[in-house]
């Protein structure tokens, strides 16, 4: 990992998409719930800010004629799985806009599975990048909304890293190709225990 300051940012990592049971369940998600738990624990050990990403539908939203609906507003599946789940999160609706200083959790809740949507996104963006942090991006699905969030970062002028052993897609035959695309353009590929390992060796 590159020295200097962190932001991680967690992508619906959501009940719908990680459990089984789920509405919109993300192939293989549950092999890398243990790692989502262990970049938790480590934000709120040692501090580091996270920036949450979190689907909220309703049956009339036009992204649920391309998908089955899921996440829907209020519940359980719209919920964080319990591993990512942060009850001090600062949670700003869709149309709602943060008021003061970043805070140390924050959600971000979307109508579509692109997080900059949000009028918002581009300018709280920039605000954390301000310190010239990596971005550490995980979640589901790396073919929607990781890839909307990734390629929203690199547009940004953002230093960003993907952990592998952290994000799935729902087609798994895509994955490969965004991630050696994202290397050329100049995204860092690293693993869980690579950042957890710098985590606890800024604190």
């Amino acid at each position: 990992m590159p020295a200097g300051p962190m932001v991680f940012v967690d992508i619906d990592t959501q009940r719908d998409f990680l459990e089984e049971s789920g509405a919109l369940y993300v192939p293989g998600s549950r092999e890398i719930v243990a790692n989502l738990a262990r970049l938790t624990r480590l934000a709120a050990e040692r501090g580091i800010r996270v920036v949450a990403t979190a689907c909220r539908h309703t049956l009339a939203d036009a992204e649920l004629s391309e998908f089955p609906p899921h996440c829907l507003a209020g519940t359980e599946g719209q919920r964080r799985a319990e591993a990512t789940e942060c009850p001090d999160s600062v949670i700003l609706g869709p149309d709602e806009r943060l008021e003061g200083p970043l805070p140390r959790h924050l959600t971000l809740q979307k109508r579509v599975f692109d997080v900059f949507s949000r009028p918002d996104a581009g300018e709280l963006l920039a605000r954390y990048n301000e310190e010239m942090p990596t971005f550490v991006v995980y979640g589901v699905a790396t073919d929607y909304c990781v890839r909307a969030a990734v390629e929203g970062l690199l547009a940004r002028g953002c230093r960003v890293a993907v952990i592998v052993d952290a994000v799935r897609a729902i087609d798994p035959e895509a994955e490969a190709s965004l991630l050696d695309d994202w290397v050329r353009r100049g995204v860092l590929l690293v693993m869980t225990d690579v950042v957890c390992k710098a985590g606890e060796l800024s604190s």
